[in-house]
C-alpha cells in the first residue's frame, strides 16, 4: 500500500485535498448565486463521464452504462428525495442551500472509485479489461453523477415554483 501511495503523483493529492474542502463545503447552510449552485451537479457530472472516457473511451457499452446510472439515480432521486428545504430568492437570484454530509460522501466516492481503477489498471489486473467491468464501473459512475443531476433538478423545480409565485399586482387604472 505504501509503494501505491508513493508512486501516486502529487497533483493526485491536491485534487484530493480540493475536493475534500470543497465536500466539507457542501456540509454548511448557505446562499448561493443561482449560477454558481449549478456549477457543483455539472462539474462532477463531467468528473464521472471523464472517469468513464479515461477508463474506457468514450464507446457505446461504457457511455450507455454512464447514462443508465445517471438516469435512474437522477429521477430516483429527485422523485423520491426531493430536498425540501432548499429555498431560491428570485430578487436576489440565490439560492438557499441547505448542508448536508452527502455531497462529500458522493464526491469521495467518485474520487476513491477513479482512483482504485488507476492503481488497478497500473498493477496491471487483468478484471479492469473485461466488459462486465467496464460495464460495472461506468454504472458506478453514472449513478454517483447522478445524484448531482438529482440536485441539479431539484434547484431548477425549486426556482420555478419561486418565479411562478410571483405575482405582479396590476397597475392602477388598469383592467
Amino acid at each position: 500500500m505504501l509503494q501505491i501511495v508513493s508512486n501516486t503523483p502529487t497533483w493526485v493529492f491536491a485534487l484530493f485535498l480540493g475536493l475534500l474542502v470543497f465536500g466539507f463545503m457542501q456540509s454548511r447552510n448557505r446562499n448561493v448565486k443561482k449560477i454558481l449552485a449549478y456549477l457543483l451537479p455539472i462539474g462532477m457530472i463531467v468528473l464521472s463521464l471523464s472517469g468513464v472516457q479515461s477508463s474506457f473511451g468514450l464507446k457505446p457499452l461504457p457511455v450507455a452504462f454512464w447514462a443508465a446510472g445517471l438516469g435512474a439515480t437522477a429521477l430516483i432521486g429527485y422523485r423520491y428525495f426531493p430536498e425540501t428545504r432548499i429555498s431560491f430568492d428570485s430578487a436576489k437570484g440565490s439560492f438557499f442551500i441547505p448542508g448536508s454530509w452527502a455531497p462529500l460522501v458522493v464526491i469521495m466516492a467518485i474520487f476513491f472509485t477513479k482512483y482504485a481503477f488507476a492503481v488497478m489498471a497500473s498493477l496491471k489486473v487483468g478484471l479492469v479489461t473485461t466488459p462486465g467491468f467496464a460495464m460495472v464501473l461506468s454504472l458506478a459512475y453514472g449513478a454517483f453523477s447522478g445524484y448531482f443531476a438529482a440536485r441539479a433538478l431539484n434547484l431548477a423545480a425549486h426556482a420555478k415554483r419561486s418565479n411562478n409565485s410571483f405575482k405582479p399586482k396590476p397597475l392602477r387604472g388598469s383592467a
